[in-house]
């Protein structure tokens, strides 16, 4: 968390304050110093997750950087056009902010790549949350957008059980000032606003899995042992759904019913291996039976839009 209120907060408070309160004066370094501060600020928004700190906040950046743009272009064009010499700490800064934009232009670029499906199967699923605004923690086609990508690297064996998440979004809901919580990170999961909010069935079918029972945990513990806590799986025809920390005592579904889209399976909460409440979701094209979650994934989108980080999911 500290590093992810470093990247977010401090990191941009500092370039503005820099941006805003010394400009560079040759023009070729002002521009560059503009160009750097801009990129930054891009990338942090479109890398960086936006869970503790609101989905609103760079946009508060984009207008702090516009004014600083024309606050500075105002000031030089007051003052007399005579050179300033640039000292070495303005040289050092320059050279920082630049290896920084360079370094967030790429991982830009990638967070940009990874809001788009691969070329790839993707099947489309109903809502699986009712009435509310929901952030998208984590999802979309590439590691950058997506923790749960990690599953497909090869080079780790233990990764192959759990294949078959690795196109999973995880979700939350947040009230109507962006925030999914009532403080920074309570240990009560009841804190939390996603927690206890129903879960739906995503589409038609049968169930194939049911687990109930297994307790909610403090945040920010994690029920290793048992990774996908209280769960269900469906049985959609064409694919599986698989979604996962359901609160304890709360999963309605049962062993081999028959289930119509919208019909209420449980709702969200805390078990397993999740740091906070959220609704975790993956589609599947195989259920192998002795590694449920080791089946070939699948890219989804939720009422025809593909989800990536931060984005906003409103169900009306």
């Amino acid at each position: 968390m500290l590093l992810m209120l470093t990247a977010q907060l401090v990191l941009p408070a500092l370039l503005l304050a820099w941006l805003a309160l010394r400009p560079l004066q040759r023009t070729a370094f002002h521009i560059l110093q503009v160009m750097c501060v801009g990129l930054v600020l891009v990338s942090v928004a479109l890398a960086g997750l936006w869970l503790i700190i609101p989905w609103w906040m760079p946009y508060i950046y984009g207008v702090l950087f516009l004014l600083a743009v024309i606050g500075t272009f105002v000031r030089r064009r007051s003052q007399t056009h005579a050179t300033i010499r640039t000292g070495w700490i303005d040289r050092l800064l320059l050279a920082t902010a630049s290896v920084l934009a360079i370094y967030g232009t790429y991982l830009g670029g990638l967070a940009l790549a990874g809001r788009y499906p691969a070329d790839v199967r993707v099947v489309d699923i109903q809502s699986p949350l009712g009435t509310g605004t929901y952030l998208v923690a984590q999802g979309g086609s590439n590691l950058t957008v997506n923790g749960h990508m990690m599953t497909l690297d090869q080079s780790v064996p233990r990764f192959a059980a759990w294949r078959g998440q690795s196109k999973a979004l995880d979700i939350v809901k947040i009230n109507g000032f962006g925030f999914r919580a009532d403080g920074v990170l309570p240990e009560d999961p009841n804190r939390f606003h996603s927690f206890g909010v129903d879960i739906l069935a995503p589409c038609d079918g049968h169930i194939l899995e049911v687990t109930d029972g297994l307790k909610d945990m403090p945040v920010p513990q994690m029920d290793r042992e048992h990774m996908l806590g209280n769960h269900v799986v469906i049985n959609c025809g064409a694919f599986f759904v698989v979604l996962a920390h359901l609160k304890n005592g709360s999963v309605a579904a049962r062993l081999g019913e028959e289930v119509e889209t919208g019909t209420r399976l449980g709702a969200i909460g805390n078990s397993g291996n999740s740091a906070e409440p959220h609704l975790h979701i993956h589609v599947q094209a195989t259920l192998p039976q002795d590694l449920p979650i080791s089946g070939e994934p699948l890219a989804f989108t939720i009422d025809g839009k593909f989800y990536a980080r931060n984005d906003r999911m409103v169900v009306r």
